[in-house]
C-alpha cells in the first residue's frame, strides 16, 4: 500500500547500507540508489549521508523515517482490516456444474471443512458438457466459472489449467440394458472380443492412449472406435442408439438411464481433481491450498 520508492527508504534506514537493503528486497543496490534519488528529488531534501562506514539519516531523513514507520504501521492494519472485512462477509467460490462434472463432488468433500473456514461460500454455475465448449471454458477459468471438479484427464486442458489431483476413478464399460453382457457383474477384455468399443480418441490423454495402444496390441479381437477426445453426453446417447459397449468411468454410472455401467477388470485409472486458473486470485488460490493440505492425492 505504501509507495515503493518510501518502502526502499524504511528498508535502507533500518539496514544502514544500501546492499543490505538490496538484500532484503531482492533487488540490486543500484536500483535502492535510483530509489532513494528519486525521492530525494521528488521532496526536495537530501535523505541520507553518505560515507564508506555507512548511512545516517540527515534531519529530513530521520523526519522521514520516524513518520515513514507510522504510515508502515497504519498500512498494515488497513490491510489487516480490509481482510477481516472480506472474511466477514464471505469469499465466493464459483463451481462450475455439469451432468458428468457436477459441483456435489466439491461440496461434499468440503463439507468436513465448512466449521473451520465459514468464510468459504459456494456458488454453483451450470454449464454443459460439449466437446466444443470444454477448451473454451478451460481458457475462461477465473471469469464466469472459478473452478471445475472431475476427471480431466487431457494434456490440452492441462495446457489452458491447474489441475489438484484428488484421487482416480475406475475404467468401467457401459452397455445397453438390453445387452447380453448386461448381465453380467463385471467384465474383463476377453468378454469385449467381437464387439466394437467406443472410446476417446488416443493421443491427448496419456491412459487412453495406452488403453487404446494396449489392447490393439494385445486384444485385437476387439474393434475400437473413436468418437472424439473428450466425453460428452453424446458418447452415451451412441452407445444407447448403436448397443456398442462404451469405454466409461465408475463416477459416470448413473447418467444415463438407458445404460449399464460394469466394471472393466483392466487396472486403469484416471484421474479426477480441480481445475482451476493458471493464474488464481489470492481467494481461489488459498482456496485450492486448503484443499490440497487436506484431500489432495499425493503424487
Amino acid at each position: 500500500m505504501l509507495s515503493q520508492q518510501l518502502q526502499v527508504f524504511l528498508t535502507a534506514a533500518e539496514c544502514t547500507s544500501f546492499n543490505k537493503a538490496a538484500r532484503q528486497l531482492l533487488i540490486t543496490p543500484a536500483s535502492v540508489m535510483k530509489h532513494i534519488n528519486t525521492l530525494e528529488a521528488r521532496l526536495g531534501v537530501t535523505l541520507f549521508k553518505r560515507s564508506k562506514t555507512g548511512l545516517t539519516l540527515t534531519p529530513a531523513g530521520q523526519a522521514l523515517f520516524k513518520d515513514g514507520k507510522k504510515l508502515r504501521s497504519a498500512a498494515a492494519t488497513a490491510l489487516s482490516h480490509a481482510k477481516n472485512a472480506a472474511y466477514a462477509e464471505g469469499i465466493t467460490i464459483r463451481v462450475g456444474s455439469s451432468l458428468l462434472n457436477p459441483s456435489k463432488v466439491l461440496t461434499d468433500l468440503w463439507a468436513p471443512l465448512r466449521e473451520t473456514y465459514p468464510q468459504y461460500k459456494f456458488r454453483i454455475v451450470p454449464f454443459e458438457d460439449t466437446k466444443e465448449q470444454i477448451i473454451p471454458l478451460m481458457a475462461s477459468l477465473g471469469g464466469r466459472i472459478d473452478v471445475l471438479v472431475g476427471a480431466f484427464n487431457s494434456n490440452t486442458m492441462y495446457g489452458h489449467a491447474s489441475y489438484l489431483i484428488l484421487g482416480y476413478y475406475n475404467l468401467c464399460v457401459a452397455v445397453p440394458k438390453e445387452h447380453p453382457l448386461a448381465q453380467k457383474q463385471k467384465l474383463n477384455l476377453q468378454d469385449l472380443y467381437g464387439e466394437h468399443l467406443l472410446t476417446v480418441t488416443g493421443g491427448d490423454s496419456e491412459v487412453i492412449t495406452s488403453f487404446n495402444d494396449m489392447v490393439q496390441r494385445e486384444h485385437p479381437q476387439i474393434q475400437l472406435e473413436g468418437c472424439g477426445y473428450y466425453y460428452d453426453m453424446e458418447n452415451f446417447n451412441t452407445c444407447e442408439q448403436t448397443g456398442h459397449p462404451l469405454l466409461t468411468l465408475d463416477a459416470w454410472a448413473d447418467v444415463h438411464p438407458s445404460l449399464v455401467t460394469l466394471p472393466l477388470d483392466c487396472g486403469y485409472k484416471v484421474s479426477y481433481g480441480i481445475m482451476y486458473d493458471k493464474k488464481p486470485s489470492p481467494e481461489i488460490a488459498g482456496f485450492v491450498k486448503i484443499i490440497e493440505e487436506n484431500f489432495a492425492q499425493k503424487i
